[in-house]
């Protein structure tokens, strides 16, 4: 049987108020509490031996218990946190890894892209070089033209006339 406690009987067993028991309640883990069948806020056991700790006063007035029990009982509820921190730690590490996978994939798809622009760039250099190459060469085909039609201008009539 599940032993439970609301705050108004803690507080008469403590000798305290209410709210100074609603304030201390209220920084206990939510596994710590549940709700009565009235909808009332109760202390489950484990939370009840904490406030026995803190209180430094015994809750448990009808149902005597051992200090072995109690500690047994202790043990077994710090046993619990651990197992249950452990359990939200591995989730975590989960979470992480997967997130790290992410970013794997990510770093993979911008490497992709780097390589891609980078022959995009090699591409383009190639094609000016290309392209400055042909002007060169144009350039000395228009000034040998040049050259040409300036020799032919220089000679008079009659011998552009007989080809010589």
């Amino acid at each position: 049987m599940a032993i439970e406690k609301t705050v108004r009987e803690i507080a008469e067993i403590v000798g305290v108020t209410r709210q100074a028991v609603n304030d201390r309640i209220k920084t206990l883990p939510p596994e710590d509490l549940s709700k009565n069948e009235k909808g009332v806020t109760v202390v489950t056991r484990s939370g009840l031996i904490k406030l026995e700790n803190h209180y430094k006063t015994s809750i448990f007035e009808d149902e005597p218990i051992s200090e072995d029990a109690k500690e047994k009982e202790i043990l077994q509820i710090l046993v619990d946190e651990k197992n249950e921190e452990i359990t939200r730690q591995e989730k975590e590490i989960e979470r992480l890894h997967e997130q790290l996978k992410s970013k794997d994939q990510q770093l993979r798809t911008k490497d992709d892209q780097i390589a891609e622009k980078d022959k995009q760039l090699d591409q383009q250099q190639q094609l000016t070089l290309m392209a400055m190459n042909d002007k060169d060469n144009l350039k000395l085909e228009l000034d040998a033209a040049k050259k040409q039609v300036e020799e032919q201008t220089h000679k008079g009539f009659w011998a552009r006339l007989f080809g010589q």
